[in-house]
């Protein structure tokens, strides 16, 4: 098994933290006017693996509440990954497409043309989903509430 693809193409969908999932639960459940607006401009970039403007944007960095999935994603779709791998259910990644191909093409591409690991790839990002959104909800309501009070001081995103 190939580490790079194999982190490239299953693990970090959307970039470091998996964060594809996040931007999908941004666009199905946000709520407040800047996680809305934030998930418009993260969408394609995210689907291209740049995730920087998720990352700095609803900000990530120094997060409390969106830091544990952020490490925690990652973990599950390694594990997830590895062992389907490891079991035979995809073909091992062996060829290095260019990082910027959407998750499900590179890891066709990757894999010499396997389609299960287009599978894998959407039940990663539908994992990613999973556990992301429980914190992202939280964080959202922490956002709707400032939005309220108009002041942005009153509740720490």
């Amino acid at each position: 098994i190939s580490p790079e693809p194999l982190y490239q193409w299953f693990i970090w969908i959307g970039g470091s933290g998996a964060t594809l999932g996040l931007v999908l639960a941004m666009i199905v459940f946000g709520r407040s006017k800047y996680s809305k607006a934030l998930s418009r401009s993260c969408i394609v970039p995210g689907i291209f693996n740049i995730n920087e403007p998720v990352i700095f944007g609803l900000p990530i960095v120094l997060n409390p509440i969106l830091i544990i999935p952020f490490v925690i994603t990652p973990l599950v779709t390694a594990t997830i990954a590895y062992s389907a791998t490891a079991m035979g259910f995809v073909t091992p990644t062996h060829i290095m497409p260019p990082w910027t191909l959407p998750a499900p093409i590179g890891a066709y591409l990757a894999t010499g043309g396997d389609w299960r690991a287009v599978v894998l790839v959407l039940i990663n990002i539908a994992i990613s989903f999973l556990i992301y959104l429980p914190f992202f909800k939280m964080y959202d309501k922490n956002m709707l509430e400032i939005e309220r009070n108009g002041d942005g001081e009153s509740v720490n995103p």
